[in-house]
């Protein structure tokens, strides 16, 4: 995200600026009218010359001066501005504030000052930003990335305190058929509706992630093969139930999934989503709309 792109968002978009020559009461004041963190400082032609900051007024509050409030700006703001352009990335900015120790960085085009923003602001705008890079645009569950790193903490985590984690594989029976039939929007459509119905049925600790296609993976941590094999079935008797409005079109799903569990024998995290997809095949192989388990267990429903 660019610096432009974020100041249009903003709801207000002005600078104030105040004199060197000012006074902390008359910089407090403004800071408070204008609800602003950060106040430039310019001189008689309109130089910005620096930034005085809430933090900037802190040791004279501290101080319990009585004169204190009187004490010039310029004797209190920081003269070493470091400007950024409305081309710049939020992530080079943060970098750049962080390695300089600043908290609000004004911001130029052409030489003229057409915004600031504080250190708050990009911290929220970059977080956001991992927050879509990890999150599948279609069904907003997580993507591959971040779902496998996940995975792998989960992992570590469960044998570190020798806990049960359980990991499902999950496809969609014949989408291309869907897709074939109906269209890739509605095939789009049923996707969409398959990650409602698994951010609806898990539990927040459960992680849901779209490693790519039609393809799905869950992590169930603190449950035992048993426990998550009951989470999949009620899963896969609810999608096969349900009923999807495309347009026009009523279609209605049916899902094969691969279920296995950590043991003290499995060597990463790795190892069980491969155990677990090879499950899915012999689901897959055996008839589709099945949960296939560590084991052979298996569980079928036809319509």
């Amino acid at each position: 995200m660019k610096v432009s792109e974020l100041l249009k968002a903003k709801k207000s978009r002005g600078v104030k600026g105040i004199s060197p020559s000012s006074t902390l009461r008359q910089a407090a004041e403004m800071l408070l009218k204008f609800k602003l963190g950060a106040l430039v400082v310019t001189d008689q032609s309109n130089k910005m010359v620096g930034i005085v900051s809430e933090r900037d007024l802190l040791s004279a509050v501290a101080s319990r001066d009585p004169l204190a409030a009187e004490t010039l700006v310029s004797d209190v703001m920081t003269r070493t501005v470091i400007s950024c352009s409305l081309d710049d990335e939020v992530t080079y900015l943060l970098h750049l504030m962080n390695e300089n120790a600043i908290r609000h960085i004004p911001v130029l085009r052409e030489e003229k000052l057409v915004g600031i923003l504080s250190i708050r602001e990009l911290t929220k705008a970059y977080e956001l930003l991992q927050i879509e890079a990890d999150t599948d645009p279609l069904t907003q569950v997580s993507n591959r990335r971040p779902f496998l790193k996940n995975l792998d903490i989960q992992f570590e985590n469960a044998r570190q305190h020798g806990h049960p984690m359980s990991v499902a594989m999950l496809d969609v029976d014949h989408f291309k058929r869907i897709n074939d039939t109906y269209g890739h929007d509605a095939g789009d459509k049923a996707l969409q509706e398959l990650s409602r119905m698994l951010i609806r049925e898990f539990r927040s600790i459960d992680l849901v992630g779209r490693l790519g296609g039609e393809e799905f993976s869950l992590v169930f941590p603190e449950t035992d093969l048993s426990g998550a094999y009951t989470a999949c079935e009620r899963l896969r008797s609810m999608v096969q139930s349900k009923e999807i409005a495309a347009d026009q079109n009523r279609i209605r799903l049916t899902v094969s999934i691969g279920l296995t569990g950590i043991t003290e024998e499995t060597p990463a995290a790795a190892a069980l989503l491969k155990r677990a997809d090879a499950l899915l095949y012999v689901a897959k192989n055996s008839g589709r709309n099945r949960t296939m388990a560590e084991g052979g267990v298996e569980v079928s429903s036809h319509w």
